[in-house]
């Protein structure tokens, strides 16, 4: 059964005061603003959104979903498209990481299903949107099914999670990943009420740190949440370093923030090559000996 993961007052808080490991958000940042103040404010609705499209092929390139059992194969290969901005809830503008790690763990069940390819072609996304896929590919991983990542564009959040698969494919010379760091992208709603009420906030003595780091940067004081984002940043790169061995951490902006193309992402060990779908599903059967 399909879990519900529409949880739109929290999707709206991530939104508005929430930490984000993406590139380049620009407008999609402001339309999800706009989104997310339309769920609070109860004058939209969310509209329903297609499943996400995975595929199940063969090594004859054949799709089987929809099948059931696929005894008269040697396995299949799901591919998962990762195509978006990263939330860990449902939303109307990207991707939820819970519904593509339940879908993972429903495809790790099956005895047929002999790796995972996610397609990925996204600038990152919410910081609390990451660990739930990594863990879901430590799963399949766990169940001796390789995850393969093929990219044509993952930064920041969708690098991180790439880096927790068995390999990463760039698409062609002009793929990029990186974007390795983070921000907070506030949004002072003070005095933006339209209606002309005006909102009072009350601390109560005892809570003097209670929401200190968002106060603070209200008032244009940052530290406390440069801090936070330090913190975050800080991981981010040890995970990195942890599971891409081979990265020259050192190399110009790789640890900065910086984002590389193909032939120098592969170079200094941000990516192991280069290959379209086809082949990285071809790498998955390689690598369980069903090729």
């Amino acid at each position: 059964m399909k879990k519900n993961y529409r949880n739109y007052r929290a999707l709206a808080s991530d939104i508005l005061r929430g930490r984000w490991l993406i590139h380049n958000s620009g407008q999609s940042f402001a339309a999800a603003v706009s989104l997310a103040m339309d769920f609070l404010s109860k004058r939209t609705t969310a509209q329903e959104k297609e499943d996400i499209g995975a595929m199940l092929l063969d090594a004859d390139g054949t799709d089987h979903i929809g099948d059931d059992s696929t005894e008269e194969t040697s396995g299949l290969v799901c591919i998962i498209p990762v195509h978006g901005t990263l939330t860990k809830y449902d939303n109307c503008f990207g991707v939820s990481t819970m519904e593509i790690a339940d879908i993972i763990d429903e495809y790790t069940e099956r005895e047929d299903i002999t790796g995972f390819v996610l397609d990925m072609d996204s600038g990152g996304g919410a910081v609390n949107s990451v660990l739930p896929l990594v863990h879901a590919i430590r799963r399949a991983q766990a169940a001796g099914k390789p995850v393969i990542a093929h990219v044509d564009f993952a930064c920041s959040a969708a690098y991180w999670i790439s880096t927790a698969c068995d390999a990463i494919f760039m698409d062609n010379i002009l793929s990029e990943v990186g974007s390795i760091g983070a921000y907070y992208q506030l949004v002072d709603d003070r005095h933006n009420l339209q209606t002309g009420e005006k909102i009072i906030t009350v601390y109560a003595p005892q809570s003097t740190d209670k929401n200190l780091g968002y106060r603070n940067a209200l008032e244009g004081d940052f530290k406390i949440l440069e801090s936070e984002l330090s913190d975050t940043v800080t991981e981010f790169q040890n995970q990195v370093k942890a599971n891409r061995p081979d990265l020259d951490a050192e190399a110009q902006g790789v640890m900065s923030g910086a984002v590389f193309v193909a032939p120098k992402a592969i170079e200094i060990g941000l990516a192991d090559g280069m290959g379209e779908l086809d082949d990285c599903v071809t790498n998955v059967f390689v690598r369980t000996h069903k090729f």
